[in-house]
């Protein structure tokens, strides 16, 4: 989901935490459960947009300590048809979240369905009237970094949510979990096994043009 260093670390393309461990038998999702990206994930950078893409509301900005980095820009984004390649801004964004991080099941993959077309809401953040989008992704694990939480996968549904995704059969690094029970989660893989897991992405909430 990133033309960027997180393409690299994240081949892909950024409260209360749901993942939920990975068990023989998941608890059943309800439709009506809100899902929450807590404030703890929200950063404030100054940083100098690389690349807008209006057909996807989004952008590609670059940060001395992160790299190129394409974000989602929510609606709270007034400003986005005039933001330009070339501009400075401070950008207040929130960071991938993991939401579900379980051994591939068909009620693991439903759950992980039902999530992305629920989508999430920002903690302590009125006003939004479009979800933070979720992506998911299932395939075999092909390692486990219990020093960094992160989990790679041998992508085989392509089930993300931004571009140019990635090919089948491509070992993809996930973002780092950060979710107590989705570490708890990674610590029932093992390499070999099918996972399913579903992330949100990095949303910028505000884009201040400085010059």
């Amino acid at each position: 989901m990133l033309q960027s260093n997180r393409r690299m670390a994240f081949k892909l393309l950024g409260g209360a935490a749901v993942s939920l461990a990975a068990v023989p038998a998941l608890p059943r999702f309800a439709a009506a459960q809100e899902l929450t990206v807590p404030n703890s994930l929200q950063n404030f950078k100054r940083g100098t947009i690389n690349s807008m893409h209006p057909d996807k509301r989004s952008f590609v900005i670059i940060w001395q300590d992160l790299g190129r980095v394409k974000m989602k820009a929510a609606d709270l984004v007034a400003n986005y048809p005039q933001l330009k390649p070339g501009q400075i801004v401070d950008t207040h964004w929130y960071d991938y979240m993991d939401f579900l991080i379980a051994k591939k099941s068909p009620q693991a993959t439903a759950q992980a369905r039902q999530m992305v077309a629920q989508g999430a809401k920002l903690e302590g953040i009125p006003g939004m009237r479009q979800p933070i989008a979720l992506w998911m992704m299932e395939g075999m694990v092909t390692k486990l970094d219990p020093p960094s939480n992160t989990i790679y996968l041998i992508n085989a549904t392509g089930n993300q949510t931004d571009e140019p995704a990635p090919n089948p059969g491509e070992v993809i690094q996930m973002p780092p979990i950060v979710t107590a029970n989705g570490k708890a989660a990674m610590g029932t893989l093992k390499v070999g096994e099918e996972a399913t897991v579903v992330f949100s992405q990095q949303t910028a909430i505000d884009a201040t043009i400085i010059r």
